[in-house]
């Protein structure tokens, strides 16, 4: 067994993760995405009753 005593130094820099911001550009990239696909749908549908 390896009993080793590395001295590790302190981080002190800090992280900030801004919630509501990524839960902002999900909800986004959701609705796009879910704009996209219907209007690609429709506009299909609109060209195929010809």
């Amino acid at each position: 067994m390896c009993k080793c005593n590395h001295n590790v130094p302190a981080s002190t820099g800090s992280v900030q993760v801004d919630v509501t911001k990524i839960v902002k550009y999900v909800c986004i990239a959701g609705v796009l995405i879910v704009t996209v696909i219907f209007s690609t749908r429709c506009i299909s549908s609109i060209l195929n009753r010809k």
